[in-house]
């Protein structure tokens, strides 16, 4: 198959392209398929107009404005012309709101290949829309654009049980719909064996953590996140033990969070800002423990977090709570620590016990580190459901909408 993958942001700072949309390219390209990536990258506009090939894949990012104008609204109908001059078999749009929905929109219109859609986020009202400080009239967009395209997409696939649940409803149907959560690629997997080669000691002492306990969050810093919740916790357990706590990322909660560890006892507080994608990995391997509370909102139950699978690749015993799809990754006490959400005193009796049980923290990184590359490898499973929803709405597609002399090729 030509497959055609439309992402409506840039490589980064945002983390779906890098830790969702690209991964699946890659096992794609792997299986035989010509995958092109088209990205308008508006929030980084260095990467206006480039055009590379990496791990088999070709990148393409539009050309787009250094600075918000008029010339936007041109955009998606440039996307959709892009994509579809380059003939795909089939087309499959990351997220359903802005440029990629837009263009989406277009593309379905045209009837010349299937449209399959992911959903990764709850982004309408009840979502995002609830927590975003948009304007009312692009709230309403967003919320036509996701109910839209989820009915009328060839195929769906859902990053979360929740979102496949809700394109159940809204499409009235469970047929072309996937469950397709978050996974790991050959190429993670290569540079994860890389960073886990060098001694722990070697890995703190480049990064100047020093030899004690190293706490490790990384996030956006958003107001729906817990942060002010996590600190409240290390720092209770910062009045019993020395440790350090590392913050990597940016946001509006970041100068808070900070203020309030700062004043805390017994904990060194390393703020390490926006990293590269290597250097957030990186620092998560000189990491000892790693820890990611969600909320118990809409917004976590449907998020499927890429942070919580490069924790336990790198074999992190991770603390969490038992929200949304952190239950389908982590068995409590075999690969990780789940505990209630919005209960302050569970979470932190399970930090004090990885704090004090050093073979607790043993047993449960590598448990986590084995369960993701058993059950979440995109070269396995997930793969394998990704590419035969492709096939399946390819067959149907022809079959509504094309005559044949010739049985159908489905193979790349």
């Amino acid at each position: 198959m030509k497959l055609a993958y439309i992402a409506g942001f840039a490589w980064e700072p945002k983390g779906t392209v890098r830790a969702r949309t690209f991964p699946l390219a890659t096992e794609m390209a792997a299986r035989g398929h010509e995958v092109t990536v088209f990205i308008v990258p508006y929030d980084n506009p260095k990467y206006s107009g480039l055009e590379s090939i990496r791990d088999g894949v070709r990148i393409v990012n539009l050309q787009v404005p250094q600075k918000v104008s008029a010339a936007y609204a041109a955009i998606p109908g440039k996307l959709a012309t892009t994509v579809a001059e380059y003939g795909p078999t089939l087309v499959h749009v990351f997220k359903p709101k802005g440029f990629a929905g837009v263009a989406a929109s277009k593309l379905l219109r045209g009837h010349r290949f299937p449209v399959v859609l992911d959903c990764d986020d709850w982004e309408g009202w009840g979502g995002w829309n609830d927590v975003k400080a948009y304007p009312w009239v692009v709230k309403e967009f967003i919320e036509h654009q996701e109910h839209s395209l989820i009915r009328k997409a060839h195929a769906v696939t859902c990053a979360s049980r929740l979102l496949a649940d809700r394109a159940v409803t809204l499409r009235r149907s469970a047929q072309h719909i996937v469950y397709l959560p978050n996974g790991v690629s050959s190429q993670q997997i290569t540079l994860s064996d890389q960073l886990l080669r060098v001694p722990m000691s070697e890995r703190k002492r480049a990064l100047g953590f020093g030899p004690g306990m190293v706490i490790f969050y990384a996030g956006h810093f958003d107001p729906a996140d817990n942060v002010e919740w996590f600190c409240r916790a290390v720092a209770s357990l910062g009045a019993r033990q020395k440790f350090t706590v590392v913050l990597a990322g940016d946001g509006p909660e970041l100068p808070n969070a900070k203020t309030f560890l700062s004043a805390a006892a017994n904990i060194n507080l390393r703020c390490l800002g926006r990293l590269s994608q290597e250097e957030y990995l990186s620092a998560l391997a000189a990491s000892d423990i790693a820890a990611f509370p969600y909320p118990d909102t809409p917004v976590y139950r449907a998020k499927c977090s890429a942070r919580i699978i490069d924790y336990m690749l790198y074999g992190k015993p991770v603390v969490t709570t038992a929200v949304g799809q952190n239950n389908d990754y982590i068995t409590n006490g075999q690969n990780g620590l789940l505990t209630p959400p919005e209960d302050a005193t569970a979470f932190e009796s399970a930090f004090m016990r990885l704090l004090t049980d050093r073979n607790l923290r043993d047993f449960l990184g590598q448990n986590a580190r084995e369960h993701i590359l058993q059950k979440f490898r995109w070269s396995g499973h997930l793969g394998d459901e990704c590419e035969n929803l492709y096939l399946n709405a390819l067959r149907e597609f022809h079959h509504k909408h094309c005559q044949f002399d010739e049985p159908l090729a489905l193979s790349s």
